[in-house]
């Protein structure tokens, strides 16, 4: 089971009277593991049940990356729960590879034919742009081939 460490960002004002710059904090949370039924955050278990939808929208920042000429440390990949109460909680998580988020395949696809994950988001975390393979892969989802 892959886990990726997540985060917590606040921000805090900083300079003349707190107005002047804020400065963003990091603070590491523990980690996520997803589960085919599940996501557990932090040590908190969060059924598929309780959830309403699960987003990455961002999910292509990896430890090394080269960003514009700094190099990145991975950690602004961003998960977004929607919980069935209404609730939304947003964590941040770290990416140690460029394709590590891939090694959660199954789990994905788990949740998407629970209905909790958009396919769209489903083909971006996954990396497929051609118009065949998406084509490919939503045939394959619908033939059951992939439990």
């Amino acid at each position: 089971m892959d886990t990726f460490k997540i985060y917590e960002y606040t921000e805090k004002a900083s300079g003349l009277f707190g107005f002047l710059r804020r400065k963003g904090y990091k603070s590491l949370l523990g980690e996520i593991v997803f589960h085919n039924d599940k996501v557990v955050i932090a040590g908190k278990g969060i059924l598929l049940a309780e959830l309403q939808q699960i987003r990455i929208p961002v999910c292509n920042d990896y430890y090394g990356r080269n960003d514009r000429g700094s190099i990145t440390q991975g950690d602004n990949n961003v998960i977004e729960l929607l919980l069935a109460n209404g609730n939304e909680e947003t964590y941040y998580f770290a990416l140690s590879e460029r394709y590590e988020i891939r090694s959660i395949k199954e789990q994905l696809i788990a949740y998407y034919k629970a209905g909790r994950f958009d396919f769209d988001n489903l083909t971006l975390v996954l990396g497929l742009e051609d118009y065949n393979a998406v084509l490919n892969f939503k045939r394959s989802l619908t033939d059951n081939n992939l439990t």
